[in-house]
């Protein structure tokens, strides 16, 4: 059963519901009402009629002009006038037994100087109370089968209407493939079902984005693992041409150990890449302060190859949430990025930060800085400039410490420091106190 169906039917059975409920308390209240009314005003004509008994030497009896006046004020109206035994002495009997279900009855005692001398009975049919049931309870059907209907087919209305966004994001996913997700909904509105179009269309381009980087990034690993493939196998089908000696054999396998090293550290970065999100999971709260400074000892003696100090700069505590592992291999390829493209014999400078309600830390060297093009291109997968592609290098390291810092709910910014150096700024989110 559909949605609009299901909705129909649950509004059809809520009005029948509500329908059913008010019409039986509304008839029953007006029972009660009408035959309460009735039993007052039978009381009361039966009072009065006492009152206007009679008594003399203990006999009661009622003048022909006290029953005109009766007859007059309550011309609906049957009474008798029983004496204490029970002998009716005016007016007509009650009726037998099977005949007075269909009768209000009243009966007030006649009593003078607190002596009771006999009753007085006053009734009236209540026949038409029941046919006025019966006729409020055709009324009430007649009126709940036409708002029934009425409601049955707003409901289908309001259901088409206000589904209409969600049979079309119901149309779209239909079509969508994995090689087209370029359809949008673009529905307008501020309500529950516009913003429900509006996330869906954000979710669509969240999936175009990763699916366009996901043929790039196979792309761009395919031809840079298919350059050390053609070397393995060019190396390997000219040593097994013809017979070398030992010195040509050396030089080959030299050649394809060179590959087979570059082979097996692009897959493992490209690995390191692919379990960025998984990794960064497990968070734990860490001081950025100790992680820079351990970091800071590690990489002192391959920058001094380079004849470049290593200076860490902490500025008090600063702990933030992340997972450990994963940030410190970010921060790591960062620091040799830096190293690797810093000044010789310069200087590489690492900070942290406490500003607000992030933790922030910054790798910052004195070497050219970034290119226009690097700064907009040099976190992306394989992405190297000329001076990377002179000295080497995969091109995933920028692009795997910002898949890094961006699965631990951070962020990674490339800028130029004023100086003119490089400046790699992580930004990540402060471990409240207390919270």
């Amino acid at each position: 059963m559909s949605i609009r169906a299901r909705f129909t039917v649950t509004v059809v059975a809520i009005t029948a519901v509500t329908i059913v409920l008010f019409a039986s308390l509304s008839i029953f209240a007006l029972d009660r009402a009408l035959r309460s009314g009735l039993n007052g005003r039978l009381n009361a004509a039966a009072q009065a009629i006492a009152a206007a008994v009679d008594v003399h030497d203990g006999v009661m009896s009622l003048d022909a002009n006290d029953l005109r006046t009766i007859g007059s004020f309550y011309p609906d109206t049957n009474f008798a006038l029983y004496a204490r035994g029970g002998k009716l002495l005016t007016g007509n009997g009650l009726p037998a037994l099977p005949q007075q279900h269909a009768l209000q009855v009243a009966t007030v005692p006649v009593t003078r100087s607190g002596v009771r001398y006999g009753t007085v009975s006053v009734w009236q049919s209540s026949l038409w109370i029941g046919e006025f049931d019966r006729d409020a309870a055709i009324v009430s059907l007649a009126v709940g089968i036409l708002l029934i209907a009425l409601g049955a087919i707003v409901s289908r209305r309001v259901a088409q209407r206000v589904l209409v966004p969600v049979a079309d994001i119901a149309s779209l996913a239909e079509r969508i493939e994995a090689s087209d997700l370029s359809a949008r909904l673009n529905a307008d509105g501020n309500d529950e079902l516009g913003r429900l179009c509006a996330s869906f269309d954000r979710m669509l381009d969240r999936l175009q984005s990763a699916f366009a980087r996901e043929r790039r990034f196979v792309a761009d690993a395919s031809h840079e693992l298919r350059a050390p493939l053609a070397v393995l196998r060019a190396e390997t089908e000219l040593a097994l041409r013809r017979r070398r000696d030992s010195d040509e054999y050396r030089a080959a396998l030299t050649s394809i150990a060179q590959e087979t090293a570059r082979l097996d550290e692009l897959v493992d970065e490209l690995l390191t890449a692919a379990r960025a999100e998984v990794d960064a999971r497990q968070q734990q709260t860490l001081d950025a302060g100790e992680l820079v400074r351990d970091l800071g000892d590690r990489v002192r003696s391959a920058a001094a190859g380079r004849g470049i100090e290593v200076r860490v700069e902490t500025g008090g505590s600063a702990h933030a949430r992340a997972n450990r592992a994963t940030l410190e291999r970010a921060l790591l390829a960062i620091v040799h990025n830096a190293i690797e493209h810093g000044r010789s014999d310069g200087i590489v400078q690492l900070r942290t930060k406490h500003d607000g309600d992030a933790v922030r830390i910054e790798v910052l060297d004195d070497g050219p800085g970034f290119t226009p093009d690097a700064l907009a291109h040099a976190t992306e997968r394989f992405w190297r400039g000329d001076l990377a592609h002179s000295r080497g290098g995969s091109g995933l390291g920028l692009s795997i410490a910002r898949a890094i810092v961006e699965a631990n709910r951070g962020r990674l910014q490339l800028a130029n420091s004023t100086d003119g150096g490089a400046l790699v700024t992580i930004e990540l989110a402060c471990e409240r106190r207390g919270a």
